[in-house]
């Protein structure tokens, strides 16, 4: 009995932490956990921007999130690009609205897939690549931009790039 109390209370100091020290992630699961939230931020903003577009249209609003991150002009992630506020005014309009929970779960998983290989490639929409386009909006808005020209409407958005 007493060799089971001493195992015991060897046993529970380990598992208490000897200084005041947290325990620190290793490199691999700090980049991992990044990665993950990196692809969840730009799979809520093609969800939340374009669920009912086609493929292409998803792929239009990830290539421009990718142009954003690599534009010296916005963030340089992914994350920092999706919830970027200028004053009061969102950059994706969802971010500051309460949005529904996920209800499709076919279009979600399509955009975690888009948002997946949107690490791993700079292009998913060779013209809005090309033109390095950054905006866009619903068709049945008016955002009243200038300066700024069209390239391409694909389903309900309509893409521009700077003049």
């Amino acid at each position: 009995m007493k060799l089971s109390k001493t195992l015991l209370i060897v046993f529970t100091s380990l598992c208490i932490p000897i200084s005041a020290k947290q325990y620190e992630p290793s490199v691999k699961e700090q980049v991992g956990a990044d990665i993950n939230k990196q692809v969840l931020c730009i799979a809520k903003n093609i969800y939340y921007e374009a669920a009912k577009e086609s493929h292409e249209g998803k792929l239009a609003v990830a290539q421009v999130t990718i142009n954003r991150a690599n534009s010296k002009r916005y963030p340089s992630d992914f994350c920092g690009v999706v919830y970027q506020k200028t004053g009061a005014t969102c950059q994706f309009s969802w971010t500051c609205e309460n949005v529904n929970p996920v209800k499709d779960s076919y279009a979600w998983e399509e955009c975690l897939y888009i948002a997946k290989r949107a690490l791993t490639e700079s292009v998913l929409h060779r013209e809005l690549a090309k033109t390095k386009a950054m905006f866009y909006h619903a068709v049945y808005v008016n955002p009243g931009w200038t300066n700024i020209r069209v390239v391409k409407k694909i389903g309900n958005h309509i893409f521009y790039t700077k003049g």
